[in-house]
């Protein structure tokens, strides 16, 4: 498969915008035992409770979104985006992401971050690399941990409707529609959240250039500690 060279980035940024992201995640609380969506500890500030036919502003939701999101051990998901499907472990509490796509993969800790495409070893992340699959995975790494659903509701915006009720990992959630700016983008989002405001699972669509972009987020574990380490 030929890949360009802003492959990996354009398909990270995508994700950043197709969530409404640019702002950073609040400080994560302690590391505590798993526990399921349903009994995660709800955010402390003051989250309207969800009903059906509900209107509820996009920067509160963001708010409990992320408090809700950064109280948990971490998790796991997988994304479809522009078609690439990846696979990402999240650990609030060391701010570290470890992102596995078809051209390679990614470890960002905190400023740090580290890149492998299928055919290299792990290295320092370097966007002027010559190698072009290097280079755009090093320069997705700068969007990575913005991808994080935690991260990425800190900015939304718009106002978000309640418009019905489904099922996830178990646990009964809302699901929330809306339209919500940014990067000066208009972006359409879905998001299915508990009554604790935990994502379990997103979706957006926009267009940029013409094109448009689509793109999906599922978590497959919730509050379960990931172990993601530098691998160098």
């Amino acid at each position: 498969m030929r890949v360009k060279k802003w492959g990996v980035g354009l398909v990270l940024t995508a994700a950043v915008l197709l969530t409404g992201c640019t702002a950073a995640a609040e400080e994560p609380a302690d590391e505590k035992p798993a526990a399921t969506a349903e009994e995660t500890t709800a955010p402390e500030s003051d989250c309207p409770e969800l009903s059906e036919g509900a209107t509820v502003d996009g920067t509160a939701l963001g708010t409990c979104i992320t408090e809700a999101m950064t109280d948990t051990a971490g998790y796991a998901a997988k994304t479809s985006i522009l078609g690439m499907d990846t696979t990402a472990r999240y650990n609030p509490e060391t701010k570290a992401v470890e992102t596995i796509t078809p051209m390679g993969s990614l470890i960002v800790i905190g400023d740090d971050a580290w890149v492998k495409s299928a055919t290299s070893e792990w290295q320092v992340a370097d966007p002027n690399s010559p190698d072009p699959i290097i280079a755009s995975l090093s320069s997705g790494a700068a969007a990575a941990s913005q991808a994080d659903p935690a991260t990425a509701a800190g900015a939304l915006t718009g106002e978000f409707t309640v418009t019905g009720m489904g099922t996830r990992l178990g646990q009964d959630v809302y699901v929330l529609t809306g339209t919500s700016e940014a990067q000066g983008v208009a972006v359409d989002v879905t998001f299915e959240v508990t009554s604790d405001y935990v994502v379990l699972a997103t979706s957006g669509t926009t267009e940029a250039a013409g094109q448009s972009i689509e793109t999906s987020l599922e978590i497959t574990e919730w509050d379960v500690a990931q172990d993601i380490v530098a691998p160098i």
